[in-house]
């Protein structure tokens, strides 16, 4: 069976362990650790070629999965691109969670307007069109 890897600066919800297990047929889930969390949470805006920032995760991706195994993969855009890219070329099957945001504006006992934003999982969506792409 695949496993799936959660390349994200969150930690798996509930509903997606669910999900994963239900619809991606997958029997282990394994997060980032702790300190490659904070290297994908923290991708330095100022320079230039981000691939050097993003080595140990990819030295991760590769030491621990397997090609047919899922990773997801959310964060930074050009970040995401790479490692999407990284996973299709490497026979992994990179994946998103769609989310159903919904937003509600209240007004409080003080006058104050407080807005919520809730996002619930809805599913896993593969990336498509990134084939097994040249880096």
């Amino acid at each position: 069976m695949p496993a799936l890897y959660f390349v994200f600066n969150h930690s798996i919800l509930p509903s997606q362990k669910e999900d994963a297990k239900k619809t991606l047929h997958v029997d282990q889930i394994y997060e980032l650790p702790q300190e490659l969390k904070e290297l994908w949470a923290q991708i330095p805006p100022e320079i230039d070629d981000i691939t050097p920032h993003l080595a140990p995760i990819v030295e991760w991706l590769e030491r621990k999965t397997s090609p047919g195994d899922y990773v997801l993969v959310q964060g930074d855009f050009g970040a995401t691109y790479y490692v999407v890219r990284w996973a299709a070329k490497h026979g992994r099957i990179p994946v998103y969670s769609t989310s159903q945001r919904i937003y509600e504006s209240k007004i409080d006992e003080n006058g104050t307007v407080v807005n919520v934003h809730r996002f619930a999982h809805v599913r896993f969506r593969t990336y498509r069109g990134v084939g097994s792409c040249e880096e």
